[in-house]
C-alpha cells in the first residue's frame, strides 16, 4: 500500500489527509471564514517604517497590518535608492508608499502576515521568479538529473526572470516544461494587469484552493488512489491533472455510507492531534507543550519496563519518541523553535543514536528543518519552518476559563477572591443590606456549614448580607442583585410570599423528618409537609413560611 490522498468537501470546509501504508501523515483544513492567506499577492501601503527592526508595517486590506524585513526586499524592483544594498530600510520604503508583496507566512495570534517582494509564482514543474534572474534545481535530485534540467532551463528561461525546476519535473521533457512556462508567464501578466489598475491595498490573486496547491506540490507516481466524496471536488481534480498532462485512473467518489474520513479513522487522529499527550507502543509518552516563544516536548517512560537495564529503558524509549515526535511534527504542522527533553541519558554513544535516528526521521519531512546537537542540559533544540498555525490553530481556539493557559482558579482562590469582593462592596457603600448571587458551588462555601462563614462576614462588615446560589454563573461569577434596607434585600432575595401557590417536583426526603420532603427551585429549598409519598412528582403547594434561603409548604 503507497500513498492515498483523501478529500472531503462539506459547507463551508474542505479536509485534507495524506495517507501513507494506511497511516495518516498529514492533514489540511481550509475554511469559508479561516482560510490561509499564503502564496496570496497583494498591492500594499506602506504604513510604518521602523529603522530600529529594519522592518516595516504594511497595510495589504486584510483585519492586521503585515510585517516586512528588509531581507524580504528585492532591491532590484523600482525603490527609491534601491542600487545600495547597504542602505537602510528608511531610505528604500516610505510611508503611504505602494508596493507588491507576497504573504510568506500566516497571521499568527497576535503577529500579523510575514510578506516578502520576491514573488514567486508555482507551477507543476517550475516555479516563475519576476524579480530574480537566476535558475535553480531541486536538491532532492540526483546530480544527472539536475544537471540535465538546468540545461533546459537555460535554453527556456525568459530573459531577465529566474526559474527554479521542482522535483515533479524529473520525468519532463522540454516541451512540458515549456508549457509549464507559458501558463507561468500568462498569470504574470495577468497580475501585473491587475496590478496597474489598482492603486491602494488590495488582494490581487489568490493561491490557489488547498486541493488543487497539494495535488500542484505533492502528487506524484508514489500515490495510488485519490478519494473524494463530492462530485464536484472530483471533475476538479480530474481537469487540474488533465491540464498538467497526467493520466491518473484511480481517482475514486466515496459510495459507502457515512462519513469518509469515518471510513478511513481519520477522525480518530484529528482527535488525537490536538491533545497534549501521546501514547508510545512501549507504554511511554510524550506530552507537547505549545507555548508563545517555543513548543517544548517531554518525553517519559510512563508505564514502559524492560527486562534489561534503566539505560536500556531510556534508549529505547527515546528512540520510539524521536520517530513519534518527528511524525506529530508533520502531522500538526507544528512550526518555530521546538525543544525536545528526552529523558536523561547518560552514555554519549546512546545520546548520538537518538541524534541519528531524529535526524533521519526529519528527512521524510519536506518542511525545512534545523537540528542542533543536544545541550549541556540535555535538551535537544530544532526549528521547523513556521507558515501556519498548525492543526491546533485551525481546529481549536483559546479556552475562555483560562485564556490558553491550561490552568484555572480553584474554587478555594475563587472563594477567597469573592469574599473580599463582597466585604469591599459592604464597606464601601451605605446601605445596610447586600444581595449577592454567586455560582451555587461558591455561594456554599461561603455561606459555610450552619451559615457560619457568612455570620462571620457579616460581623466584619457590620451589615446584613445574603448569598444566592445560581447554577447558571461561571465559577467566578458574582451579582450584586439588591441592596437597601433590611426589608427590601429579605423581600428581593424571598423568591416566594405566604400564600404563594407553586408546581414543584418533590425530589428528596427531609433529614429532620422522615415524613416530609425537600424541593428546590434557583437554588431556594422548600421544605413540603407530609410530602415523602410524592418522592419523584410533580404536585401544587402552597408557601406557609418563608426565610432569606429556605421556605416551608403545605400540599394542597
Amino acid at each position: 500500500m503507497g500513498k492515498e490522498m483523501l478529500v472531503s468537501s462539506g459547507d463551508g470546509e474542505t479536509r485534507v489527509a495524506i495517507l501513507d501504508d494506511g497511516r495518516v501523515t498529514e492533514l489540511y483544513f481550509d475554511r469559508k471564514f479561516k482560510k490561509s492567506i499564503v502564496g496570496n499577492i497583494y498591492v500594499g501601503k506602506v504604513e510604518n517604517v521602523l529603522p530600529s527592526l529594519d522592518a516595516a508595517f504594511v497595510d495589504i486590506g486584510e483585519e492586521k497590518n503585515a510585517f516586512l524585513y528588509i531581507n524580504e526586499i528585492a532591491l532590484d524592483m523600482d525603490f527609491e535608492e534601491s542600487e545600495e544594498m547597504h542602505k537602510k530600510i528608511q531610505h528604500i520604503l516610505k510611508p503611504n508608499q505602494n508596493i507588491v508583496v507576497q504573504v510568506t507566512k500566516d497571521p499568527m495570534k497576535s503577529k500579523g502576515a510575514r510578506l516578502t517582494t520576491f514573488i514567486s509564482i508555482p507551477g507543476r514543474y517550475l516555479v516563475l521568479a519576476p524579480f530574480n534572474d537566476g535558475i535553480g534545481v531541486s536538491r532532492k535530485l540526483n546530480d544527472a538529473e539536475r544537471e540535465s534540467l538546468r540545461q533546459i532551463a537555460k535554453e527556456i528561461k525568459p530573459r531577465d526572470y529566474g526559474i527554479i525546476v521542482r522535483t515533479a519535473a524529473r520525468s519532463a521533457d522540454k516541451n512540458i516544461l515549456k508549457r509549464d512556462l507559458k501558463i507561468l508567464m500568462r498569470t504574470w501578466n495577468e497580475i501585473q494587469r491587475r496590478i496597474s489598475r489598482t492603486n491602494h491595498p488590495s488582494l490581487i490573486i489568490n493561491e490557489q484552493p488547498v486541493v488543487l496547491r497539494i495535488l500542484r506540490d505533492m502528487f506524484s507516481s508514489e500515490f495510488d488512489a485519490i478519494h473524494v466524496d463530492s462530485k464536484e471536488t472530483k471533475k476538479d481534480i480530474s481537469r487540474y491533472l488533465r491540464n498538467i498532462g497526467v493520466d491518473f485512473s484511480r481517482l475514486y467518489l466515496f459510495n459507502e455510507p457515512g462519513d469518509l474520513f469515518e471510513y478511513f479513522n481519520v477522525n480518530e487522529v484529528i482527535e488525537n492531534a490536538i491533545e497534549k499527550r501521546v501514547w508510545l507502543k512501549s507504554g511511554g509518552f510524550i506530552v507537547i507543550d505549545y507555548g508563545e516563544a517555543l513548543t517544548s516536548i517531554d518525553v517519559n517512560t510512563g508505564k514502559y519496563t524492560s527486562n534489561k537495564n534503566a539505560s536500556d529503558t531510556i534508549l529505547r524509549t527515546n528512540l520510539e519518541a524521536a520517530e513519534v515526535i518527528c511524525a506529530q511534527l508533520k502531522l500538526r504542522d507544528i512550526g518555530g523553535l521546538i525543544v525536545v527533553d528526552f529523558i536523561d541519558m547518560t552514555s554519549e554513544k546512546d545520546k548520538q543514536r537518538v541524534l541519528e535516528k531524529f535526524k533521519q526521521c526529519l528527512d521524510k519531512d519536506k518542511t525545512k528543518t534545523e537540528v542542533l546537537n543536544f545541550s549541556k542540559f540535555g535538551l535537544l533544540e530544532m526549528t521547523r519552518k513556521n507558515v501556519s498555525d498548525g492543526i491546533l490553530g485551525a481546529l481549536c481556539k483559546p479556552c475562555p476559563c483560562c485564556s490558553g493557559s491550561g490552568f484555572v482558579k480553584s474554587e478555594e482562590t475563587i472563594k477567597y477572591e469573592i469574599e473580599r469582593k463582597i466585604r469591599t462592596v459592604a464597606i464601601k457603600n451605605p446601605e445596610k443590606a447586600f444581595l449577592f448571587k454567586l455560582n451555587t458551588s461558591i455561594a456554599c462555601q461561603i455561606i459555610g456549614q450552619g451559615g457560619r462563614n457568612l455570620k462571620f462576614l457579616e460581623s466584619l462588615t457590620k451589615k446584613h448580607i445574603i448569598i444566592k446560589g445560581d447554577n447558571d454563573l461561571p465559577m467566578d461569577g458574582m451579582i450584586l442583585a439588591a441592596k437597601g434596607t433590611y426589608k427590601e434585600v429579605d423581600d428581593a432575595a424571598k423568591p416566594f410570599k405566604i400564600g404563594d401557590q407553586i408546581e414543584l417536583l418533590v425530589e428528596e426526603t427531609y433529614l429532620h423528618n422522615s415524613n416530609d420532603a425537600l424541593a428546590r427551585t434557583d437554588g431556594y429549598i422548600i421544605q413540603i409537609i407530609n410530602g415523602k409519598k410524592y418522592m419523584g412528582k410533580r404536585i401544587t403547594v402552597e408557601i406557609i413560611g418563608v426565610s432569606k434561603t429556605s421556605a416551608v409548604a403545605k400540599i394542597i
